[in-house]
């Protein structure tokens, strides 16, 4: 993930996420992008605004039945803050100049409900992204709200859900595969194994080439329940040596955005290993090899037998 991710939390009015992003654009500049509908329909979607405190705000999606939702002006205060509310839930934007060519953004949107606690702020997030490409010039169009859209929001949401599972599992609809074991043997070795090509390849997938090194892309091939082959298509997200081992998983030729995540926790002489698998419900689902049962029992069969025995003998 280029950009950081906003931090989600709870409040008594419901669950919030604040972003906060660099921009290196004047500050009038980013207060027009944020506040012009011809601006905003670059980078957002198409809005009419009463601009005014106590105005209304119509955002009109862009799904084929061109669906609308509404909310109103709080405080208009230029070029520094600019506060609505959509639907119940409230935005606030606020901009400081950090010299008259750099603007520090702080969004945060809250008052959201457990079921968009996690949809909500990954499309903000991307909606942040395009903001800063129109910012440099771009003249692509956000397709808000159709379904290609939802589509490349797929792995933001990844991402955010797993962020967020650790403090707020309750806000995760599809929990993610979770498979622990106590390995007996130290950390240094543990993480050589799940780190080092060679011996890789000698207990979990005949890998083409790995690097625990964060951007490095590797492939390999795997068998579903009836034969059919996979090309299993990785990159290294995260590396804590000896600690965090986090890599994507996706499929070529097939929709959808994983992260598999091993956590090593030093145990005076043994290991214990949390292996996490976020994103499951984002591959197609009419098909027994993607299922999170499928994934389940092939991850408690590679850490709970395969690595355990590879351990064991070197």
């Amino acid at each position: 993930m280029e950009n950081p991710l906003g931090k989600i939390s709870k409040d008594n009015d419901g669950y919030k996420v604040v972003f906060e992003r660099v921009l290196p654009h004047p500050i009038e500049k980013v207060w027009n992008a944020i506040t012009d509908p011809d601006e905003l329909k670059f980078w957002f979607t198409d809005i009419v605004m009463d601009f005014r405190p106590g105005g209304t705000i119509t955002f009109q999606f862009r799904d084929k039945d061109k669906t609308e939702s509404y909310g109103e002006i709080v405080a208009i205060e230029p070029p520094r803050r600019f506060v609505w509310t959509w639907e119940g839930e409230l935005a606030v934007w606020e901009l400081t100049a950090v010299d008259e060519h750099i603007t520090k953004l702080v969004l945060t949107y809250s008052k959201l409900a457990a079921d968009y606690a996690v949809k909500a702020p990954a499309g903000f997030h991307d909606l942040l992204d395009l903001l800063a490409e129109r910012l440099n010039g771009s003249r692509e169009v956000c397709l808000f709200g159709a379904e290609d859209d939802e589509t490349r929001h797929f792995e933001t949401q990844v991402w955010y859900a797993e962020a967020v599972y650790p403090s707020h599992p309750e806000l995760i609809k599809n929990p993610p595969v979770v498979v622990e074991k106590e390995l007996d043997a130290p950390v240094e070795k543990v993480w050589k194994a799940i780190a080092d090509k060679d011996q890789l390849k000698q207990w979990y997938f005949d890998l083409d080439d790995f690097k625990p090194e964060v951007g490095f892309r590797f492939s390999f091939r795997g068998q579903g329940h009836k034969g059919e082959q996979y090309v299993h298509l990785c990159t290294v997200t995260e590396v804590i040596p000896q600690q965090k081992l986090q890599y994507s998983w996706q499929y070529e030729g097939h929709a959808g955005y994983s992260l598999v995540s091993f956590e090593l926790a030093k145990m005076e002489s043994k290991t214990r290993l949390r292996l996490t698998h976020h994103g499951l419900e984002t591959f197609p689902q009419d098909s027994a090899d993607f299922t999170w049962k499928s994934f389940n029992g092939g991850w408690s069969d590679i850490i709970g037998k395969m690595l355990p025995e590879f351990l064991m003998k070197h």
